[in-house]
């Protein structure tokens, strides 16, 4: 039969080495720094109101102002432009036989004095600045202000601000009082969609200059490649002496 024998170690002699390690401190390493939040795709700009991308448009002055074929007239070219104004909306804000077609051609008829001496007058200003070329730099500008007052983008908002006019038009007593109110009330939708153009470019040279930062962020950032050829050099393998075919 065999004996086993059990040594046992006297406690105490071993206590001095845990009280020991009971004191020791152990350090611990800091957590790593998150990553980088990832960077978020914001979608391009777009031209308000469906706009083209690459329209040349009047851009506010220092003040904030912006001008348009409506600034600073005589009275009697204010009432040639409000005509003009309403001619427009007469043509692209309702079917033939709609109000406002009848209400504009009354207009016409109620004003007819006042509108055919404010045209006489317009003649003689272009006549003193321009001489013999008068007629060409008034059909110019007549050309102009009817594509201003025909603007896609601004339809909607043109034909809103100007079908209430239209009738008011045709029934006021003070028409020299009536216009100067007209045009700028006309001109509102106008101004509202270049400043909203003006942003438009600002928000998009902004965007570039973002994409431009990205990119070049990216293009910085060292990435890690193999080399296939060393990686697969060797077609053996040795393990523990063992010489093993690797496979491809």
């Amino acid at each position: 039969m065999v004996r086993v024998r059990i040594f046992a170690l006297p406690l105490l002699a071993l206590l001095p080495v845990l009280n020991g390690c009971a004191h020791k401190e152990v350090a611990v390493a800091p957590p790593p720094p998150p990553p980088p939040a990832p960077a978020v795709a914001v979608a391009m700009p777009r031209p308000p109101l469906g706009a083209a991308p690459n329209l040349t448009l009047p851009i506010p002055a220092a003040d904030g102002t912006i001008a348009t074929p409506n600034t600073r007239l005589s009275q009697p070219a204010t009432l040639w432009h409000l005509r003009a104004a309403l001619n427009v909306a007469a043509l692209q804000c309702g079917k033939a036989g709609d109000p406002v077609e009848t209400s504009y051609n009354a207009f016409l008829q109620a004003h007819k004095a006042a509108l055919t001496a404010a045209h006489a007058s317009v003649a003689k200003e272009y006549k003193a600045a321009h001489g013999k070329d008068a007629q060409d730099a008034f059909d110019d500008a007549m050309t102009r202000l009817y594509n201003f007052y025909a603007q896609p983008p601004v339809r909607t908002g043109f034909c809103d601000a100007a079908l209430p006019l239209v009738a008011k038009a045709q029934s006021t007593t003070d028409l020299a009082g009536f216009a100067p109110r007209a045009l700028a009330s006309l001109d509102a939708p106008f101004i509202g969609f270049y400043r909203a153009y003006a942003q438009y470019r600002t928000d998009l040279a902004e965007w570039q200059a973002g994409k431009r930062t990205m990119l070049a962020s990216a293009a910085a950032t060292p990435r890690l490649e193999v080399d296939r050829s060393v990686l697969m050099a060797g077609t053996d393998v040795t393990m523990r002496g063992v010489v093993r075919t690797a496979a491809r």
